[in-house]
């Protein structure tokens, strides 16, 4: 399989393509953007302090919310936002039916040796379980009702307590990307409502529309932007202004918070089924892990021959029915028939 020559994306993603030298065009796109940033790296700190010190002491008890799912990102958000910047910090983890042991002993270590408050929430098991199984079934993914539900949430719980801010260890700079206007799986509250349109009402799933109109305005990024607070909820993705070391993050919270991860594992270790959600990738785009490596390529945490190792290891066996696949069926009261021909299911028939 041809693969860029740089962060081992392969010829099969989306809208991909490659230059003379072999360099694909989300490489491009990400050092346009992002190219500079280990240049800016004092600037942007000093950008993250700004912004940090406006919301400090404008909320009513907490001065952000942090969503956590007990995975290295959100955990290190946490940490920083509390340990580092002392903000009054509320975290929020959102109960999507799939939080593993491992998640769940993270969660508590955190905030227990951070002391912080803690509010976990999500739909009933069998709102949720009815709404993974009618995506699965329309558009041969699953993870819709989860993404928008903890966002959905957070905002909720972000009104419901005065908290002007929610600090986000997502990122543009450490998402798995690939070509522009080109994604694997969107979610968005209006393709949620078009998938369950006719199949469930939309008062019995209200806990996914408390998104404002403008939310994916509102996000803190630009470094020269003035952004002084307002009575708008704003959202900050940190790794927009701070470094993703994987290493460090690791040893800090290993050390400080007792963090576990799975085995060799540490990334999506919060999620029960992101082995059966590999798998459909695999199945349905003939790549499932690569878009992650090549980010860590981009970003420099490994290089392009430890990506294609991993990527190649990694895949082949995602290759293979994943052993929390039947427990995935069960759980959804789905069955093996449920999964034939799914890898022709499609999210564009509602997307627009």
């Amino acid at each position: 399989m041809k693969r860029c020559n740089k962060c081992v994306l392969p010829a099969s993603c989306p809208g991909i393509s490659f230059d003379s030298n072999g360099i694909c065009n989300v490489c491009h796109d990400f050092e346009e953007k992002w190219g500079s940033f280990k240049q800016q790296k004092s600037l942007r700190k000093q950008e993250l302090d700004r912004i940090i010190a406006s919301f400090k002491n404008i909320g009513k008890k907490y001065d952000c919310l942090v969503p956590l799912s007990g995975g290295l990102d959100s955990t290190y958000a946490l940490y920083i936002c509390k340990k580092v910047y002392n903000l009054r910090t509320l975290a929020f983890n959102f109960n999507n039916g799939f939080r593993t042991v491992i998640a769940e002993q993270n969660i508590e270590n955190a905030v227990k040796k951070l002391k912080i408050d803690l509010i976990s929430e999500g739909p009933i098991w069998e709102k949720a379980r009815r709404l993974y199984a009618l995506f699965f079934k329309k558009t041969g993914e699953f993870c819709t009702p989860c993404n928008l539900g903890i966002w959905s949430m957070s905002y909720k719980i972000a009104q419901e307590n005065g908290i002007p801010l929610i600090v986000s260890g997502a990122s543009d700079r450490i998402s798995e990307r690939l070509p522009k206007g080109h994604r694997i799986y969107s979610w968005s509250p209006s393709y949620f409502k078009k998938v369950i349109q006719g199949e469930m009402p939309l008062k019995d799933v209200k806990e996914y529309f408390y998104l404002p109109e403008d939310f994916h305005s509102v996000k803190l990024r630009p470094v020269s932007e003035s952004l002084p607070p307002s009575k708008k909820i704003s959202t900050l993705p940190l790794f927009d202004y701070i470094e993703y070391d994987i290493n460090l993050m690791l040893e800090t919270l290993k050390h400080e918070l007792n963090w576990k991860q799975k085995g060799k594992r540490f990334h999506h270790i919060d999620c029960l089924m992101e082995s059966v959600n590999d798998y459909f990738k695999q199945r349905k785009w003939g790549f499932s892990t690569a878009t992650w490596n090549s980010m860590l390529v981009r970003n420099e945490q490994i290089s392009r021959d430890k990506a294609l190792e991993l990527t190649t290891k990694e895949e082949e066996a995602n290759s293979q029915e994943p052993l929390e696949l039947e427990l995935w069926l069960q759980m959804l009261d789905l069955s093996k028939q449920d999964l034939e021909g799914f890898e022709k299911r499609r999210q564009a028939p509602y997307l627009y």
